[in-house]
């Protein structure tokens, strides 16, 4: 996993790190609960377990999060802005030519290369405060839609195009999940589908292509 950008994490931290030494103790805390996800599983994630893993004092845990549910925000934040950035760097350097497969492919490419984040985004750990909570990045996921349906589809409003992401993350999600419910390395025949069907829905909304 990346390194914690702070302030990425801060309404999940008791208290503000103030020195690189801490950083590097809040990094290790969630990089041992990464660890475990991926490891052992969402139910054997315990501030004591995180410790252990850590190799640090259960009080050290404490010292920066309140209990287990902290942590787990802050990992879902640090994952999702981290699939953020995918997505970002998808549409900078994308030929466009599928903007649909591109972005889908990324975030699934992304979510097979977590499976921290798979053990913990389709677990009883995913609550709607865990959700709420990530919501940011995942509209950054739409802003970068956005950015490439109005270099693929510039001859379309701009209000359409900014509807239509919005419903492509929408239903992008819904296909990521089941896809992934299906078979943690994502299922082929969910995703190619879903794939197609997404792009009939722009082709309906957007028409037809002008790059």
């Amino acid at each position: 996993m990346a390194a914690t950008e702070l302030p990425d994490v801060p309404e999940q931290l008791r208290r503000a790190p103030s020195r690189g030494r801490a950083r590097a103790t809040i990094d290790r805390l969630l990089e041992a609960a990464d660890q475990i996800l991926a490891e052992e599983g969402w139910q054997f994630l315990a501030t004591t377990r995180v410790a252990e893993v850590a190799e640090v004092s259960v009080g050290t845990v404490y010292h920066w999060f309140g209990d287990k549910e902290s942590i787990v925000e802050a990992l879902a934040r640090q994952y999702w802005a981290e699939l953020a950035a995918v997505v970002a760097e998808v549409a900078e350097g994308s030929q466009y030519v599928d903007p649909v497969g591109d972005v889908i492919n990324s975030l699934a490419d992304g979510f097979r290369d977590r499976p921290g984040f798979l053990a913990l985004w389709f677990s009883r750990l995913r609550t709607e405060q865990v959700r709420d909570a990530t919501r940011p990045n995942r509209l950054l996921v739409g802003a970068s839609v956005v950015q490439m349906l109005t270099r693929a589809y510039p001859d379309a409003a701009a209000e359409t195009r900014v509807t239509v992401a919005q419903m492509l993350v929408l239903l992008g999600d819904g296909l990521l999940r089941e896809a992934f419910r299906l078979d943690h390395g994502g299922d082929k025949a969910v995703l190619s589908e879903g794939q197609f069907a997404l792009n009939a829905y722009i082709v309906e909304r957007l028409g037809t292509r002008t790059t």
